[in-house]
């Protein structure tokens, strides 16, 4: 029994060894290729000597050079790759065992695909006349064919370089297409299935634009916190909310001008109010209504639309008597009476035109609200008479470091105190009846099934200070007047209850969002972005240019930058020094002029630089109205040292523009300072004792003077500039 066992065991073990080293005598069988492409080849086989490993190589079938060796360790399958299309290939495969032995190679043979079509297909209707294609291939390949026939078996071919996505445009709305692709050369015809595609609708458009409005007025944007306005704040939680929106212009004429064309206030030509649009710019309503869509204007058109030569609408019913009761209108150009609220009148007609007219629309509906003079709905006069306004800081005068004509009378008319109170209470009563209307537009949106296919857009043409700092007025460059709500609602676009506060937006956007909206290719150059590019953060904007000519009012230009944390303003008094820097982060409210803060120095330059380039990138070259203003009430130097980081080590003189007195700091005991005008004539002398010393100057001719600050052992000489009175 002991002899059986051991001749078991040497016959086992041999038995392994003949199988270890069998790879001479056992290549691989069942050679067979398959997933042919036009760049690639599978060959699987069978494992001839067990526990074997194995390497392939390949050779295009006319040569006599071999690849070198690819191992594949166990694997009994390899894929190809990287071959040439329409090529025929031969294929090896041998066996290693581990004692070193290798079998003889087995061949087989395949050729290439001559093109191989997309792997991975997704074709989908990205408006109502746009198809997005995105293709995935395994293969390279020279041209990306799409060919797509109507019902009526009409069929178009186009061809594009190789890219990640593939538009087709200018295509019929509510219309079904078949779709067919194809990356072969086109006498091959040889084209995935045919896909359906079914077009929507062309969506409507309603735009409400209403007047002086800034965007704290709504409960949506932060209005006081006993006011409330539902339907309108309907629009955000049911889209988005732009945070930052903002006007170029914050005038009503120049504002609409940019928002129906998409254009920079230099490049409209309106700077004020009583100019009209030139008849060579295009407004985004022209090219609706010469694209199928139904337009309709209802209600304050400013001069913007209908000029000599123009038709942009099929219908319009334009607010004509600027007067409080306004009763007077232009009905499709002829005067017509209506004997009702405005608010009211324009709503009732806006609702017929939505009940009558078949998609697609476009309604430009301009409220006159809260425009004043304005007054209250009935329903809701006297709803706020006995609320209690929780007035901010910033209804307060500025005292210190500010443009000296704000306070002039030829600026802003002043409004404060109980006047502002009852006023204000009383707009809250006019944006009440607003508010009732939207809701009445709502609805008629709602029971005609339009809604859901109609992009819904609320904004104001500008906004207003109504007491901010003391004014009344729209025409400068903080946050109350530039500032506006821009609500939208669009489902197919934008998520219900969303926001966006990281980037800032401006009324130049619409134009390029009805423009993408429609799928309309208007290819004239735009200064806006879509705001569905800027929600979708495809497109980024965190800063924006403004600029106030406001050549009727006798103030200076108005330039500002505002970004995500500082303002910066510029004023054209003839001086060209007079500025205002704002953080925005840490203080909102604009209550700290912080030009003149030497901590801020390197900063506020930073932002003249910019200033400076942006300006020359619009081209605002010409300096407009230029004024005799300076900075009213600065801020005491001692103040401004106090806050300083360093010490200062030399004289300073503030403000070096003024008329009639400076302030000057010397870091000495005593000094004397002699000033002198432009030929070197003396004109004064002080005698200075302390460190903080005002100098009270005779009366002086408006020009350039310096000032000679003298101990001892030094002397400093400062420029200084004198106004006009």
């Amino acid at each position: 029994m002991q002899r059986l066992y051991t001749f078991l065991f040497v016959f086992i073990i041999c038995g392994f060894q003949l199988q270890a080293q069998n790879c001479q005598t056992n290549p691989p069988g069942g050679l067979k290729l398959s997933n042919f492409t036009s760049c690639s080849i599978k060959l699987t086989w069978k494992p001839g000597a067990p526990n074997a490993k194995f390497q392939v190589r390949y050779k295009p079938a006319t040569a006599t050079q071999w690849s070198n060796w690819i191992k594949t360790s166990t694997d009994t399958f390899y894929t190809f790759s990287s071959l040439k299309a329409g090529k025929k290939y031969d294929f090896n495969v041998q066996s290693k065992c581990t004692d070193g032995s290798q079998s003889a190679a087995v061949s087989k043979s395949g050729k290439t695909l001559v093109c191989t079509l997309p792997d991975v297909l997704n074709i989908v209707a990205a408006s109502s006349t746009t198809v997005k294609i995105t293709a995935q291939t395994s293969c390279p390949f020279a041209k990306f064919s799409v060919r797509y026939t109507t019902a009526t078996g009409v069929s178009t071919i186009k061809t594009f370089q190789p890219a990640s996505t593939y538009l087709i445009t200018d295509l019929l709305p509510d219309s079904t297409y078949l779709f067919e692709v194809t990356t072969c050369k086109l006498d091959q015809n040889n084209w995935t299935a045919a896909q359906p595609i079914h077009l929507p609708k062309l969506p409507n458009i309603v735009f409400i634009l209403i007047d002086d409005a800034r965007s704290d007025y709504f409960s949506c944007c932060g209005a006081f916190p006993f006011f409330h306005t539902p339907n309108i704040d309907r629009i955000a939680n049911e889209g988005v909310n732009f945070k930052r929106s903002y006007v170029v212009t914050s005038m009503c004429a120049p504002s609409r001008a940019s928002i129906a064309t998409g254009l920079f206030t230099l490049k409209t030509g309106v700077f004020e109010n009583g100019t009209s649009l030139d008849t060579s710019k295009t407004t985004f309503p022209e090219i609706l209504h010469n694209n199928g869509y139904y337009t309709a204007l209802i209600g304050k058109n400013h001069n913007t639309f209908l000029q000599e030569g123009k038709d942009e609408f099929d219908y319009s019913l334009e607010s004509h008597d600027e007067n409080q009761g306004q009763i007077n209108y232009l009905f499709n150009g002829v005067i017509k009476i209506i004997d009702k609220p405005n608010v009211e009148t324009l709503t009732d007609s806006a609702i017929a035109i939505i009940n009558r007219v078949d998609d697609p629309l476009l309604l430009w509906l301009a409220y006159r609200t809260p425009h004043y003079p304005n007054d209250p709905l009935a329903a809701y006069e006297g709803n706020m008479a006995n609320a209690a306004l929780p007035w901010k800081p910033d209804t307060a005068k500025y005292s210190v470091n500010y443009p000296s004509f704000l306070y002039d009378g030829n600026n802003e008319d002043l409004l404060h105190g109980k006047a502002m109170d009852s006023t204000y209470k009383r707009l809250l009563e006019v944006i009440e009846g607003l508010d009732s209307c939207v809701g009445i537009l709502y609805d008629a949106l709602e029971s005609t099934g339009k809604l859901d296919n109609t992009l819904l857009i609320f904004m104001s043409d500008n906004g207003f200070t109504l007491g901010s700092h003391w004014l009344n007025g729209k025409s400068v460059a903080y946050e109350p007047s530039m500032k506006v709500p821009l609500l939208i609602r669009y489902p197919e676009w934008f998520a219900a209850g969303t926001s966006v506060s990281d980037q800032i937006v401006t009324n130049l956007d619409i134009a390029p969002t009805v423009y993408q909206l429609t799928g309309i290719n208007y290819t004239e150059p735009l200064d806006g972005g879509s705001l569905k590019n800027i929600y979708d953060g495809t497109y980024n904007r965190s800063s924006f240019y403004y600029l106030m000519l406001n050549e009727g009012n006798g103030s200076p230009s108005k330039r500002a930058i505002r970004d995500l944390h500082y303002k910066y303003i510029h004023y054209t008094c003839f001086t060209d020094t007079v500025e205002e820097f704002f953080d925005m982060v840490n203080d909102s409210l604009e209550l700290t002029n912080l030009v003149n803060n030497h901590n801020y120095d390197a900063l506020v330059q930073t932002y003249r630089e910019k200033y400076d380039s942006i300006r020359l990138a619009f081209g605002d070259v010409s300096p407009g109205p230029i004024k005799p203003c300076y900075i009213s009430h600065p801020y005491v130097l001692k103040e401004m040292l106090d806050a300083s980081e360093e010490p200062q080590t030399t004289p300073l003189v503030y403000p070096t523009i003024t008329r009639d007195n400076i302030e000057v700091y010397i870091p000495w005991k005593q000094a004397d300072a002699i000033l002198y005008n432009e030929f070197g004539k003396a004109v004064g002398k002080w005698k200075l004792e302390e460190t903080y010393s005002k100098i009270d100057f005779p009366a002086l001719a408006a020009g350039i003077y310096y000032l000679q600050l003298s101990n001892d052992a030094t002397s400093v000489t400062k420029k200084l500039i004198i106004t006009e009175e």
